[in-house]
């Protein structure tokens, strides 16, 4: 099967989606080399994958995932990003804090960094948090606080077998750059997702129309950030009930001065964890705090907290100013905890 999957690709052709569950269940099984696999993301690489191999790449991969499903009363949401482009703090984790203490059941799915000095698995490990907890535990804690972390690794094992060779050979492959984010293992149908080039921004948006998502906001920095830009202008594609809806905004649409990346740069785990208490302590203001609000603010929307972005970021204020989101990170902590070390 292996052979005649690559032989395809090095001719250009395109694979089905039989091929591609049956390669994705092998690597799974473990029944495809190290050798085998990093042959095929350099195949796919060259070839250029078409948005319905990814697609179908995306759909074995959830198939082959640790499945969780959260008994709640709506649908979950994810603040994921790509990853890569220019680094700030962890962005999207304090913006999953701020919609979960708006009653937004949230799945946040998460590694640490590749790329950066710190990913979401960092910065929560920096804050107290117990990042490796079964899935049982995840879904008790969606269920009772409304939040919980999904470590990657310990969701995807087709993941943790494309890493390896993905990193021997220094390439980024569409497994990190583009189905990562897209394969929440509660199946998160909601989504604020930064997407670090403007040219994969509708390649994601497809992809995600392709797996189910009902409502989601799928954002790009034009100056390079996987976030809603604090530096100038965004682009955003938001999905919903199956139409797109692309528009630009910028900072001062909504009366936010805009900044540098200086401003906003990541640290390290610990530091990060401080710009995220400082935060929600009320102690850190100015840049730090206006990007938080205005991610939070696009979650709000998706989350259907709030009807417009400038509604969302009068309630992201408030969801701080009132100690809701320390709490829910209060919550986070001694909940994800309570369950002891479980790697």
């Amino acid at each position: 099967m292996y052979k005649e999957v690559l032989e395809k690709i090095t001719k250009h052709e395109e694979l089905s989606e039989e091929e591609i569950f049956a390669l994705i269940s092998s690597i799974n099984e473990g029944a495809v080399s190290d050798v085998q696999i990093a042959g095929f993301q350099v195949a796919l690489l060259m070839k250029g994958a078409s948005l319905q191999e990814t697609a179908y790449i995306a759909r074995a991969m959830r198939n082959n995932c640790v499945p969780l499903k959260p008994r709640t009363t709506e649908e979950t949401m994810d603040t994921c990003g790509t990853g890569g482009g220019l680094s700030t703090f962890n962005i999207s984790t304090a913006t999953a804090l701020v919609a979960a203490s708006a009653g937004i059941p949230i799945a946040k799915h998460g590694s640490r960094s590749i790329a950066s000095l710190s990913g979401s698995a960092d910065v929560l490990e920096a804050l107290g948090v117990n990042i490796n907890i079964k899935p049982h535990e995840a879904e008790k804690m969606i269920e009772e606080i409304g939040i919980s972390f999904l470590y990657a690794p310990l969701f995807h094992p087709v993941m943790l077998k494309v890493l390896p060779p993905e990193q021997d050979l220094g390439i980024k492959t569409i497994f990190y750059s583009i189905i990562g984010p897209l394969i929440n293992p509660a199946f998160a149908s909601r989504h604020l997702l930064g997407v670090y080039k403007l040219e994969l921004l509708d390649v994601v948006t497809y992809v995600a129309k392709e797996l189910g998502y009902t409502n989601a906001m799928f954002v790009h920095g034009l100056d390079g950030l996987d976030e809603i830009s604090l530096l100038g202008p965004t682009r955003i594609n938001h999905l919903k009930d199956g139409e797109v809806n692309t528009f630009d905004i910028a900072p001062e649409d909504f009366g936010l001065e805009r900044c540098s990346l200086e401003d906003i740069k990541t640290g390290s785990p610990d530091v990060n964890a401080q710009t995220i208490n400082g935060v929600f302590l009320g102690d850190i203001s100015g840049p730090r705090r206006n990007v938080i609000v205005l991610n939070s603010a696009a979650a709000l929307v998706v989350g259907s907290k709030a009807k417009t972005i400038e509604a969302g970021i009068g309630l992201a204020n408030e969801l701080i100013d009132s100690g809701e989101a320390s709490r829910k990170l209060a919550e986070l902590i001694e909940m994800s905890n309570s369950f002891g070390d479980t790697a």
